[in-house]
């Protein structure tokens, strides 16, 4: 009986331990290669001089009779700008401008108007450089005037009511009605604006 009884608890041990399996005690498995650690880019900053001339060119055709103030302007490069050996701006950036005035043709042969100041361009590296349209002078506009028939109204006035008194007042109505002409910036204007100030830009 004791034989038989030693022989059934060796049995129960041996049942209750289960085998394991390779591997089965790492909690965390080691993987097979490790990660290639990851690599700043290098990059390299040029700075753009105040001054640097930059030739630009109106994108669209735009009348003053069209815009208002504060409306934007779109011009483009036309020469990149190179420095070190290094694009900083690219042929056809974007070159912003902003309408100061816009008034289109008034009675009387009055001519019409519009200026705008220079903003900014846009760098390789998406940045906006600040730009003017002169290097020295302090009051930022270019400005456009259409064609003022004022004095082909005076003129006209003045003959009637030499020759004719009463048609000095037809003359008078007549000149209300003829308006001057539209300022126009054409498509393709060219211009010549300057870096504001010294801007860094960032190269990959």
């Amino acid at each position: 009986f004791t034989v038989f009884a030693i022989f059934l608890c060796q049995l129960a041990g041996h049942a209750q331990t289960a085998p394991q399996e390779p591997g089965a005690a790492k909690v965390v498995q080691e993987s097979e290669r490790p990660a290639a650690p990851i690599q700043a880019q290098d990059t390299l900053k040029v700075k753009i001089p105040a001054g640097t001339p930059l030739e630009i060119e109106a994108v669209h055709t735009v009348q003053s009779v069209n815009v208002r103030p504060n409306d934007y302007l779109s011009f483009r490069v036309l020469v990149p700008i190179r420095i070190d050996n290094v694009t900083v701006i690219e042929k056809d950036a974007l070159v912003t401008g902003r309408v100061v005035e816009a008034k289109r043709g008034g009675r009387w042969g009055k001519a019409g108007k519009l200026s705008w100041v220079m903003m900014d361009v846009v760098a390789v590296d998406l940045s906006r450089v600040p730009v003017q349209v002169s290097k020295d002078t302090p009051d930022n506009r270019n400005r456009i005037r259409g064609i003022s028939h004022g004095g082909e109204v005076a003129v006209r006035t003045a003959v009637l009511g030499a020759l004719f008194p009463p048609a000095a007042a037809i003359g008078v109505i007549g000149g209300a009605f003829k308006r001057g002409g539209d300022a126009v910036l054409p498509e393709g204007k060219r211009f010549v604006v300057y870096v504001t100030k010294d801007t860094d830009v960032t190269i990959p």
